[in-house]
């Protein structure tokens, strides 16, 4: 990355005003929830909200919706491994895709997907929520401005699903804090 890439990339989300308002609003969003998570939590962030939360927002349906999504598409890459997907991410993905009951139809299993994902040892919501932290890593951490049209348009709809899925975090928040 230089500073000629920076400057295309800059130029690109200017002409794309819904991606710029994607990201803003998922980095914004997430940081609320990590806010939440940190003072609520201390550490384990994520499996401590799923324990308590998780079977609420995994009975809402648009919560499924989102795995289903995800359980459809390849695994998400990691920016700290060249964006190949690490161990922990194909877990959950297949975890989703095989082990979730969010697809109607079976799967065709492609080489040893099935048995990793039976490698992931949480739950369905959790698999989902480790997904939306890994967009949100590549994300935050800078690495995620390619050019390539096919690439670009990935990244925004994964920043778009991230969206989606923080605000119906969020939006429940209260509501399943106060059961």
């Amino acid at each position: 990355m230089d500073a000629h890439h920076i400057k295309l990339f800059r130029e690109k989300l200017k002409s794309d005003k819904e991606n710029s308002t994607l990201r803003g609003q998922f980095h914004q969003q997430y940081e609320w929830l990590e806010a939440y998570w940190n003072e609520r939590y201390k550490n384990n962030l994520l499996d401590r909200f799923s324990d308590e939360f998780g079977d609420f927002y995994w009975s809402i349906e648009e919560i499924k919706g989102l795995a289903h999504i995800f359980a459809m598409y390849p695994p998400v890459g990691s920016s700290n491994l060249r964006f190949e997907p690490s161990t922990t991410i194909k877990r959950a993905t297949f975890h989703l895709r095989y082990f979730s009951n969010v697809l109607e139809e079976s799967f065709p299993e492609v080489e040893n997907d099935k048995e990793i994902g039976e490698e992931w040892k949480k739950s369905s919501f959790n698999a989902l929520l480790t997904i939306i932290k890994q967009i949100r890593d590549n994300l935050f951490h800078g690495k995620k401005m390619e050019l390539a049209e096919d690439q670009y348009q990935r990244n925004k709809e994964l920043v778009g699903f991230g969206v989606e899925f923080t605000t119906l975090v969020l939006d429940r928040l209260e509501e399943v804090e106060g059961r």
